[in-house]
């Protein structure tokens, strides 16, 4: 039986892609979540114990979470749970590891953009164009050119009528309108 479990952390290492022989892609990296509680009393935050996890993605995921991540993101994952019993050495321990089937920034604190793979094919393709670091840190708008050309055409406004979101050509992704 699988155990489905959301996490939210930052990533604490650099996300490794594997080809093996034979074998699926892979990416794999350790993610830290700890509890963060407020003390009403003393009016301060304070970190609870972390938590650490192996998220391991695979095939187009995989792929995807090697261009897209990087030490020290915050990002959520959904996937299935597994608890590993391991020994080495007379060491013992739980290896406590997620196999992702979702991963995505966390843009509580930033914003975040999406360049979508094209059809079939392009779930297994490399995208065409990738943010650089400084573009991805650094940009003034997050939104790309993609979406504003698609809310122009589309006028802003949704099936609902609301003048602020517009649907892209899929018709089922809502997105800003541009101002």
């Amino acid at each position: 039986m699988a155990q489905h479990i959301s996490i939210i952390g930052q990533i604490a290492t650099e996300p490794k892609l594997f080809t093996p022989a034979g074998g699926a892609e892979f990416c794999t990296f350790r993610l830290a979540s700890s509890d963060r509680r407020f003390d009403a009393e003393t009016k301060e935050w304070s970190d609870g114990e972390t938590n650490w996890f192996t998220i391991n993605t695979f095939r187009g995921l995989a792929r995807h979470a090697k261009q897209s991540f990087k030490k020290g993101d915050r990002i959520v994952v959904a996937g299935r749970l597994r608890l590993r019993d391991w020994e080495n050495e007379g060491k013992r321990g739980t290896a406590v590891e997620v196999d992702a089937e979702g991963v995505g920034h966390d843009v509580r604190f930033g914003v975040s953009g999406f360049l979508k793979a094209n059809g079939v094919e392009g779930a297994n393709q490399t995208p065409a164009a990738t943010p650089s670091e400084d573009s991805r840190e650094a940009s003034a708008d997050p939104t790309p050119p993609e979406r504003s050309r698609v809310d122009a055409d589309r006028g802003g406004s949704d099936d609902a009528g609301s003048p602020d979101v517009a649907r892209s050509s899929d018709g089922f992704t809502p997105q800003l309108a541009s101002a």
